[in-house]
Formats: structure tokens, C-alpha cells, sequence
């Protein structure tokens, strides 16, 4: 009897292994089996890609702050005799500079000063001439008035080339003297640099007070920006801001490599805010939203609310390239389908949002 009982143990003990597997079995392939289910549920609810539109970021510049308007002066001829300013020093429009003096054109001085008394001798000659002939005409007899009236002429017309060589003498002797002692003056107002490395021949620049950004934009964004636009200058060491317009766009290219052809680009900036050398940066805000091309069906694009219904609106804007620029009709935030097709309709639920 026990062995009896012993052997029917044993097969009931399989019959509950059994019968448990299969439980696990079946609880596992229904977990796989609703898995796959809700994969395929998913796939079909949501066949249209949503995103949401935005404003493009910033396009952003780095330039260098300097002065609007710098040259090397031109330095008078002769040699420096006195430097007023020192090298850094602020100077006005019209503020010497320096003084130069011209050896040479002192000796031209003095030839031109004896050339003058020359022709003033001749002057005091043909005068005492002319007077002393007019004292004779009066008390001579009427043969003897023509000889002299020829000679008066004669006189008189030697006391004029006299005098007209005298006057040009005069006006060469101004031009020459003002040419011995010539001050160099600052055409406008900013800092002077005096390069004094070379004896007798200092090397002037002056820098203007106005500040400007120098920068430079691809050929890629050259359209993103205009004349006049106002954008973002911050000083990358102090942080100072200034917002003000773009005064320059060149037209020519720089000489960069020919794979990245660039374009001058500069902004006047407050001299009270910014150093010249200061590195800064430029940014222009982006005000343009653009969708992709293919978002856009018969002028309209399919706009989906937070419950992820799709309707569809009009739009309108311009094609550029694989973009359309959209003037009117959406907003920065606005959430679109940008794979509409023909099934797509009114009311249609788009997006999953659990």
C-alpha cells in the first residue's frame, strides 16, 4: 500500500509541474503578444511627425573694437625741432602736433630776401631816373622834349618790370618762409602714437575718438543682415552691451580661403562703453520662421492642439530652398505635421500625448 501511495504521489507532483509551466508559459506569451499589440496600436496612431515652430538662434559675429577713422599723418619736411604732445595723449582738431624746421628752405629764404632787395634797388633806380627826366622836359627846348620823352618811357617801363619782379619775389619768399617752420596739427580729434624709433622721423598716427566693430559675415548669411539694422555689441571682457545699427556691409569679399568667402561688416559704437582692441561680439536676431518646405500644402499647413488634433490654415510667406519663410499665420511655439499626405484631414488626431 505505500508503495502504491508513494508512485501516485509522484505523478501527481508531475501533473503540477506541468500544469504550472503552462500557466508561465501562457502569461508570458500574452505579455509578448500585448507588447507587440500596443507597438503596432502606437505605429498606427501616430504616422505624422509633430514639431513644434521656432524662431532661429541668433546669428552671431566676432570682432575686434577700434578706432572709425586712423591714419599715419604725413610729417612736414625738415627735421623735428619740437613734439608738443606725448605718445597716448588726447589732441583736438587743430592742436599741434609737432614742429619741424627745414635747413634748405632757410637758405632759399635768404636768396629769395636778396633777389627782393635787388628789385628794389632797380625800383628806387628807375624811380630817380624817371624823376630826374621830368625835371629835364620841363626846362627843355621842344627838339629836345622828344629824346627825353623817349627815355621817360624806357624808365617807366624798367620801374614796372622792376616792380613786378619785386612782387614775385615776395610771394616766393612767403611760400618759402612758411615752409622753413611747419607745424603738423591733428586733422580731427582722437589719441595720438608717436613711433619715434627712427631718429628725426617719428612716425605719427592718430585714431579717432568715434569707436567702431570691424567684423566680418559668410557668404552663406550675407542676406540674414542690412544696412541700418540695429543689433547686440557686448565686450567679451567687461560685458558691456550696446545695441546699434550696422553702418557698413562691403560688397567686395575679404581675401579669405576661396572655400569661405567673408565680408566686412561695421557697427559705430560708443567710445564711453568700448576700448579700441577689445574683442566683441555681434549678435542679430532672427526674426523669420521657417518651416520645411513639404509642410506646406496648397498654402496651408496642418497645426496640432495640445489634445493632438490636426487643423489646417492658411500661411502666408516664401519658398527658399528646401525652407518656406512664413510671414503670416504662424507663431513662434505653434506645433506642425511636417509629413501632411492625403489621408491627413480636419480633426484628425496626430499625436499621442499620454
Amino acid at each position: 500500500m505505500k508503495e502504491k501511495r508513494s508512485i501516485r504521489n509522484k505523478i501527481m507532483g508531475k501533473k503540477k509541474l506541468l500544469i504550472a509551466g503552462g500557466v508561465v508559459v501562457f502569461l508570458v506569451a500574452g505579455v509578448l503578444a500585448k507588447n507587440v499589440l500596443s507597438k503596432n496600436k502606437q505605429a498606427e496612431k501616430s504616422p505624422y511627425k509633430v514639431v513644434a515652430v521656432t524662431h532661429p538662434t541668433d546669428l552671431t559675429m566676432t570682432g575686434n573694437i577700434g578706432a572709425s577713422q586712423s591714419e599715419v599723418l604725413d610729417m612736414p619736411d625738415g627735421d623735428v625741432k619740437s613734439i608738443e604732445v606725448k605718445s597716448g595723449q588726447h589732441v583736438g582738431q587743430g592742436e599741434t602736433i609737432l614742429t619741424t624746421y627745414n635747413a634748405d628752405k632757410q637758405s632759399s629764404v635768404l636768396e629769395a630776401q636778396a633777389e627782393i632787395d635787388k628789385s628794389q634797388r632797380a625800383m628806387n633806380s628807375q624811380q630817380q631816373t624817371i624823376n630826374n627826366l621830368k625835371k629835364q622836359m620841363g626846362g627843355a627846348a621842344a627838339d629836345e622834349k622828344s629824346e627825353l620823352q623817349g627815355q621817360l618811357t624806357e624808365a617807366q617801363n624798367a620801374y614796372s618790370d622792376a616792380q613786378a619782379s619785386l612782387n614775385a619775389d615776395k610771394v616766393k619768399l612767403n611760400t618759402l618762409a612758411s615752409k622753413v617752420t611747419q607745424n603738423l596739427r591733428a586733422p580731427y580729434s582722437g589719441y595720438v602714437e608717436i613711433d619715434q624709433s627712427k631718429q628725426n622721423h617719428p612716425v605719427v598716427t592718430l585714431y579717432s575718438d568715434d569707436r567702431q566693430v570691424v567684423t566680418k559675415i559668410s557668404e552663406y548669411d550675407y542676406n540674414k543682415i542690412k544696412v541700418g539694422e540695429n543689433v547686440k555689441v557686448k565686450a567679451l571682457a567687461t560685458n558691456k552691451t550696446q545695441d546699434a545699427p550696422i553702418t557698413y556691409i562691403s560688397e567686395v569679399p575679404t581675401k579669405e580661403d576661396r572655400n569661405n568667402t567673408k565680408y566686412t561688416v561695421k557697427i559705430n559704437v560708443d567710445a564711453k562703453r568700448f576700448m579700441i582692441g577689445q574683442t566683441a561680439k555681434v549678435s542679430v536676431k532672427q526674426n523669420e520662421l521657417k518651416i520645411p518646405l513639404k509642410a506646406v500644402v496648397n498654402g496651408k499647413v496642418y497645426v496640432v492642439d495640445k489634445k493632438g488634433i490636426a487643423q489646417s490654415i492658411n500661411v502666408n510667406g516664401k519658398a527658399e530652398n528646401e525652407y518656406f519663410v512664413v510671414k503670416q499665420g504662424l507663431s513662434d511655439g505653434d506645433k506642425i505635421v511636417i509629413n501632411p499626405d492625403k489621408n491627413l484631414h480636419d480633426n484628425k488626431k496626430v499625436e499621442d500625448n499620454d
